[in-house]
């Protein structure tokens, strides 16, 4: 038997453990994501895209909205923005997200009037979820 003969099932052992034959997911190791870059990397890169459209959000509202602004932390401008976003998300009526909007986090059901939230909620859209962007014509 030559040299070549004799190393043919090694080769061929590799090949297929290579090519992903015989794992029981049907993937080889080298096309399963790893948990850094599929898990970590995603999640820290929507945390700061959220991050920087609730602190655009927040800078818009101060300057357009100066009304709605005053006497509010950051933090709760920014609530108003995730609370639109998450109704939005969970598929929520237009009309229960201004009802919601209005009341800016508050126990006053009209702390701004309708108009004022339906800019509140298109706002959120365009800088906090614009994966919403479909439900604009809503508001």
């Amino acid at each position: 038997m030559d040299e070549m003969t004799k190393r043919l099932p090694a080769v061929a052992m590799l090949l297929l453990a290579l090519s992903g034959c015989g794992d029981d997911a049907g993937t080889s190791p080298a096309t399963t994501p790893s948990p850094a870059t599929s898990t970590v990397a995603p999640s820290t890169t929507a945390t700061a895209r959220a991050a920087a459209g609730a602190d655009a959000f927040v800078a818009e509202v101060r300057r357009s909205l100066p009304e709605v602004a005053a006497d509010r932390r950051e933090d709760e401008i920014g609530a108003v923005a995730r609370r639109a976003c998450a109704a939005l998300a969970k598929g929520d009526d237009a009309d229960a997200i201004v009802a919601q909007t209005r009341t800016l986090g508050t126990v006053d059901a009209e702390a701004v009037d309708e108009a004022t939230a339906r800019e509140l909620v298109k706002l959120a859209i365009d800088t906090v979820c614009p994966d919403q962007d479909r439900r604009v014509d809503e508001f």
